[in-house]
């Protein structure tokens, strides 16, 4: 399939820089600007107590500047989040300069106010809650060396400053989690889409050409019937395909510690001509190790239908799955089993369904049990409690 260049870059890419395309970024923006024109407004308030002028104003020209400057940036950086700090740091430090000696002994305001919060902001935007938090412990050491006593609106402020970095870093965590489902939601709707336009056009062709196989190698019978059942599995096995969307077997979980298995994709790989597979709509994760033996088991069960039902016998595998826990159905339309069968099967050592089978679900902490109903056919019940299932509690 043909896809738009620009479309595809934008769908690669779409990672925006959290200081400049995400909410959080432009509202940065206009809180340094804001917080600017207060720390000015602060100053003019207590000009009686200034004794140096230049020092404030080569320190308003700096902040106006980077202000300017830090939302053009191609992309933020941790030296972009460090240079803000060191100006921040410096604003605060200069109080002491800049202001009487009586003023800074009352516990006057720093120079740049509530400006020094933007690094915060910054470094919980760029690295989460730890940004926020080591930028936070910065510019608070700062203010307590800029103190010579450290008052309750010295603590008060301090205590504001971490809480912004926390609170802002987990908006950011969210806000990217929540891209990342989108992404993946977008990525699944796409592969629907082209699913369907595939379908459509396998649909008038493949299909209708298999399907006049099937038809005239039934009516010339011999050989011909073998080329039938051929063409009948493999447009089954192609509609299956064009139908159902199968997500990856395996993925990391979401600890990020083990990987988890859908047990659906690998059940729906099981189908053939002689076995029908019936699924849940959504995905049914266990641990890898845990879904495999699941998968080994109807695998085994399907063999011994395979081996032992007859040659017309016909399977039907059926998986559901609950708060507690899953249940793989085989059911079979066979000749059946006899009741003791499975213990004599033992007694001679053939454990093919004592070991393959039960055995697989016992080592999970689950039970396999078979019913075979004097009318034919066998009924295999393979289940699993929640325990087993990812993401849940021991």
């Amino acid at each position: 399939m043909e896809v738009d260049p620009g479309e595809s870059s934008l769908r690669r890419h779409y990672n925006p820089s959290p200081l400049i395309d995400s909410a959080g970024g432009r509202g940065l923006a206009l809180y340094r600007f804001l917080s600017l024109g207060y720390a000015a407004i602060l100053v003019g308030a207590h000009r009686e107590q200034v004794v140096l002028w230049w020092p404030i104003v080569v320190f308003g020209v700096v902040v106006l500047a980077w202000s300017i400057a830090a939302p053009l940036l191609p992309r933020p950086t941790k030296t972009a989040v460090a240079v803000e700090l060191v100006i921040a740091c410096s604003g605060i430090l200069l109080t002491s300069v800049v202001y009487s000696d009586a003023a800074v002994s009352d516990g006057i305001s720093t120079l740049p106010g509530v400006w020094s919060a933007a690094p915060v902001m910054a470094a919980a935007l760029l690295c989460e809650i730890p940004g926020g938090v080591v930028a936070a412990t910065v510019v608070a050491a700062a203010n307590l060396v800029q103190a010579e006593e450290a008052s309750q609106l010295t603590w008060h402020n301090i205590f504001l400053l971490f809480l912004l970095g926390i609170l802002v870093g987990l908006a950011v965590q969210l806000a990217r989690e929540s891209q990342k489902r989108l992404e993946r939601a977008l990525a699944v709707s796409e592969r629907l889409a082209e699913r369907e336009r595939i379908g459509r056009e396998v649909h008038d062709g493949v299909l209708q050409a298999l399907a006049m196989i099937n038809r005239r190698g039934r009516e010339l019978g011999g050989e011909g019937r073998v080329l039938a059942d051929l063409a009948a599995d493999q447009e089954r096995s192609l509609r299956t395909l064009i139908t159902r969307f199968e997500p990856a077997a395996s993925q990391p979980s979401a600890s990020g510690r083990d990987e988890v298995r859908d047990l659906t994709a690998g059940l729906a790989s099981l189908r053939s001509s002689s076995v029908e597979v019936v699924l849940p709509a959504g995905p049914v994760r266990l641990p890898d190790h845990a879904a495999r033996e699941v998968e080994a088991a109807v695998a085994a069960a399907l063999d011994n239908v395979a081996q032992h039902a007859g040659p017309d016998a016909r399977a039907w595998v059926l998986l559901d799955a609950d708060d507690r826990g899953i249940e793989v159905v085989v059911r079979d339309n066979g000749v059946g089993i006899e009741s003791d069968r499975l213990v004599r099967a033992v007694e001679e050592g053939r454990l093919g369904a004592s070991s393959s089978i039960r055995g697989r679900m016992l080592d999970l902490g689950g039970e396999a049990s078979w019913r075979s109903p004097s009318g034919g056919g066998t009924t295999v019940t393979l289940s699993l409690p929640s325990s087993d299932v990812a993401g849940s509690t021991p």
